[in-house]
């Protein structure tokens, strides 16, 4: 099993060209979306421990928006695409082109869209991987909740059988013309699935 300590350099920097060329792809769809240019940029890639994703979010009991797909295919794991619940309400304005602040709270309509835009980047992230590491896997279609960041995970596991050791953390800033908005897509590899892919990239 890969430790978020034990990995090289070089393999960082592949897991970081994963990211960068999953970003692209979700920048396509989302602007194919929405009919307007989306740029998505990845500022940090990081591997920790899952334990210390509520921390990342801001701590256990900040409320956040999330939507988790589980992995399907020749690795398993899952994607959790998270962002705290003000962020999740500036993303859902941005995307609409309405005037920041005019999205109070998450309704039926702004619940899809968070978990069609979670599928369009866990989508674009697990081609990406799928592609470079010549693996079958695709994600499953999201799961919605809002509730503390330390619920999320116990959540996650509930509902979709989680059990990963290590997070993958890729920062995603959505970019228009009206503002910036900065979310956290997760990938939680099942124990041996990462090992699985840098053992494909030709880094095991």
């Amino acid at each position: 099993m890969v430790r978020p300590d034990s990995l090289s350099a070089l393999q960082i920097d592949a897991l970081r060209e994963v990211g960068g060329i999953g970003a692209g792809h979700a920048a396509t769809a989302l602007s194919q979306l929405v009919d307007r240019a989306i740029e998505i940029t990845v500022p940090e890639i990081a591997l920790l421990p899952v334990t210390e994703v509520p921390g990342v979010l801001g701590g256990q009991e900040r409320v956040v928006a999330a939507a988790y797909s589980r992995l399907l295919g020749e690795i398993s794991g899952s994607i959790l695409f998270v962002a705290p619940e003000s962020t999740a309400l500036a993303l859902m304005d941005n995307l609409h082109g309405r005037e920041a602040g005019s999205t109070a709270t998450f309704g039926h309509e702004e619940e899809a869209l968070f978990i069609h835009v979670a599928y369009v980047l866990a989508a674009a992230y697990v081609a990406a991987i799928a592609r470079m590491a010549d693996l079958n896997v695709l994600p499953a279609p999201p799961q919605f909740a809002l509730d503390m960041a330390g619920a999320i995970l116990e959540i996650a596991v509930a509902r979709i059988g989680m059990r990963a050791d290590t997070a993958l953390l890729v920062r995603t800033l959505f970019m228009s013309e009206e503002t910036t908005i900065d979310a956290t897509l997760f990938f939680l590899p099942d124990p041996e699935s990462l090992a699985v892919i840098l053992s494909r990239l030709g880094l095991a």
